[in-house]
Order: C-alpha cells, then structure tokens, then sequence
C-alpha cells in the first residue's frame, strides 16, 4: 500500500474545513495523495480568495465576532450550530476545503454525470483509495468503479446509529443506555448499504455528558472521527508488516437508520433538550 493513490473526498462546509485541513498537514507532501474531491460547483474566483483569506486571517480565533459571522454566513450559508460549537472549542479552521493546490470541484451531486465520468476515467488503469466525508449517499456505481475502495468516517458508533443526525437522534429519545452505546466515531468501508460497511475501527467517547450541550458533544465527535481517519489512513498507507480488516457486523446489532428529511426543527429542539436531559439525571 505504501504507494497506492489516494483522493479526500469531502463536502464544502466549516466541519470539512477542519478534516480537509489535518489531512493537508498530514499528507501535502505524499506523491501518492492525488487530490481533495470537493461536494460544490466551482465557485467563483473571487469566493475562492475570499475564503482563503479569511481562513489565513481568522485561523485559530475561538470568539465569533459580529464581523465573524456575518462573513462566515456569506463564505458557509449552511453554518450550523454544530460547527458554531467547534469554532469555540478549536478555533477556525486552518484552511478552507479548497485550498489544496490539488482541488477537484466534482459538482453538488457527488452522484452526478461529471463525478461518474471523472470516476471512470480516474479508475480506467489503477483504482486509488477514496476517503470520503460527504453527507450524501453514494450510489452503488462507486462502489463497483472503485472496486470497494471507499472508506468513510462516521459521526456515531456503528452499527448502532446509523444514517444522518444519529447522535441527535438518540439524543431525542431520552434512552441513556442507547445514547451511550452509540457516542463515538467509526471508520468503515462503505458498501450498497446505508452505514453497513465492514467496520475498519470504532471509538466510544467514555462520557459523552461532560459537554454543555449535543452541539459541543457532536462537534468532539467529528474531530475525535477525523484524527481516527487521520490514524487509519496512515496505517492503511504506510504499515509493511500489517493490513486493517473491515469486520463485517452482524446485522441483528444494526440500529435505525436515520434520514435527514425526518430530523425536523422539532426533532431538533428534542435533541437538545433531551442532551440536557440526561445530563443533567
């Protein structure tokens, strides 16, 4: 594996600025690392500047400022209070999700025609690795054009929580057994499934109730998931002695599976308050 290719794949938003940014600090100087795939039609030259500017400016800065977010919101109009929490924990990202000189716009539909064309022309001779971070499901063609080798990072403990806001999810049922059991990040290889993948490595966060809220508590878990992807690919690339195996689960273990059309303004509010709830018991 030590020279197999590999590509990021990953979607436009703050969170992503902060995985996009570890992988950059860990990998920019590989020839085998092809690229970062970005979920977004190719901004403009200008929003491109701006956003790195505005990363080289604010890199690190914990305190949102007026001036802050009413530039975040024009850079990130789907600024969320998950990543508004990460902001105050770690500061702004280094860079932007596009600052990598190796930055490939593969459209908003990471399903589109450009992205099926891009990928078989891509895997015509040698198949790469494909890291992804998208919030988006991947049709089956990737799997089969990639031959399977599509890994993901997942913001819960699988196969317990599954599909999209699984944390807040679990978080609305007030069920602290099940909060607890599905706390964490996993790393797995994606399959024709929703979140069935062979699992690659699992982190359970010891207590998940010493955070202020849900959105402090996701935003952990999303940089706690990054540095295990960070961890994974390093072995995955450069161990002689060993290979990470995917284990797949039993499918009696696997939990709901989660949809974002269903996680609702209320939906919202209950997991916030549910967070709390069982804090606070």
């Amino acid at each position: 594996m030590l020279n197999k290719e590999f590509y990021l794949v990953t979607d436009s938003s703050i969170a992503c600025c902060y995985l996009v940014s570890k992988w950059i600090d860990n990998f920019s100087g590989l020839q085998n690392f092809k690229g970062i795939l970005v979920k977004e039609e190719i901004p403009s030259d200008q929003i491109q500047q701006e956003k790195k500017s505005f990363h080289k400016k604010y890199a690190g800065q914990k305190n949102i400022t007026d001036e802050i977010q009413k530039k975040i919101l024009e850079l990130y109009p789907d600024f969320d209070d998950t990543e508004k929490a990460m902001i105050a924990m770690y500061g702004i990202p280094k860079y932007s999700t596009i600052e990598y000189a190796k930055t490939i716009f593969i459209g908003s539909d990471i399903n589109g025609e450009y992205a099926r064309n891009w990928l078989i022309e891509t895997c015509k001779y040698s198949v790469p690795l494909f890291f992804t971070s998208v919030c988006q499901i991947l049709k089956p063609w990737w799997i089969e054009i990639a031959k399977s080798q599509v890994l993901n990072v997942h913001s819960a403990v699988l196969p317990y929580a599954r599909g999209m806001y699984a944390i807040e999810n679990f978080a609305a049922l007030k069920d602290i057994h099940k909060f607890r059991k599905a706390a964490g990040s996993t790393i797995h290889y994606i399959d024709a499934g929703v979140d069935t993948g062979p699992i690659i490595m699992v982190e359970r966060i010891v207590n998940p109730f010493r955070f202020n809220s849900i959105w402090e508590l996701k935003g952990y878990t999303y940089m706690n998931g990054f540095d295990l992807y960070i961890k994974t690919a390093k072995h995955i690339l450069t161990s002689k002695e060993t290979i990470l195996v995917g284990v797949v689960h039993d499918p009696k273990l696997r939990g709901p599976n989660f949809y974002r059309k269903d996680f609702t303004l209320e939906k919202c509010r209950q997991a916030e308050e549910g967070y709390l709830s069982m804090k606070n018991s």
